[in-house]
C-alpha cells in the first residue's frame, strides 16, 4: 500500500477518545416482553398451516363472540339501563308527584326518555358494528396469514363501455 492510502484510512477513522467512548457507553437496548393477553392470543391464533375448516371454525368462533356480546349489550340496556332512565326522568320530571297533567307528563317525561332511548339504540348500533367489523379484520387477517385467496386478488371486470351501450345512454336533442 502506498503512503497517500494509509493517509486516508487514517483520517476517516475517529481520532477522538470522546467520540469511541459514546459508542461504548451506549446502553443495551431491552427486548420488549409480550403481555400475558398477546401471548394468549399468539397461542390461540392458527399457525401458518393450510386447512380451509380451521379457517371456518375461526370465523365462526368470531361471529360467535359479537354476536353473544351484541345481545348482552341490548339485553342489559333493555332491562336495567332503560327501566332506570326512565325511573330517574319521571322522578325528575315531577310526574311522580302528580303535579303534572297528561300533556305535562308526555313533554317532561315521556319525549325526554324516547330521545334518550333514540341515542342509546344509535350509541349500540355503532358499538355493534365496530365489533362486527372487528371480527370481519381478525377473519381476513387468519385467512391471509393461511395464503387464503381473497377478494382482492381476484382481477376486477373492465368498466369500460362497449359502443353500442354508448349509443344506447346518450341523451338524444331534440
Amino acid at each position: 500500500m502506498s503512503t497517500q492510502t494509509l493517509e486516508k484510512t487514517e483520517t476517516t477513522a475517529p481520532t477522538s477518545t470522546a467520540a469511541t467512548a459514546k459508542k461504548t457507553t451506549a446502553k443495551p437496548v431491552k427486548e420488549r416482553k409480550d403481555s400475558k393477553l398477546r401471548t394468549g392470543w399468539r397461542r390461540l391464533s392458527p399457525k401458518k398451516e393450510t386447512g380451509r375448516f380451521s379457517v371456518v371454525v375461526w370465523a365462526g368462533f368470531f361471529r360467535a363472540i359479537v354476536l353473544l356480546s351484541d345481545y348482552l349489550l341490548a339485553f342489559i340496556t333493555a332491562v336495567v339501563i332503560i327501566p332506570l332512565m326512565g325511573a330517574w326522568l319521571h322522578q325528575r320530571s315531577g310526574a311522580s308527584r302528580g303535579a303534572l297533567s297528561a300533556d305535562g307528563t308526555i313533554a317532561m317525561w315521556l319525549m325526554p326518555l324516547l330521545f334518550l332511548i333514540a341515542l342509546l339504540a344509535a350509541g349500540e348500533i355503532v358499538v355493534m358494528r365496530g365489533m362486527w367489523r372487528w371480527a370481519t379484520r381478525m377473519i381476513a387477517k387468519i385467512r391471509d396469514a393461511r395464503g387464503e385467496a381473497t377478494g382482492a386478488d381476484v382481477t376486477p371486470k373492465s368498466t369500460t363501455r362497449t359502443t353500442n351501450q354508448r349509443k344506447t345512454n346518450r341523451k338524444r336533442s331534440k
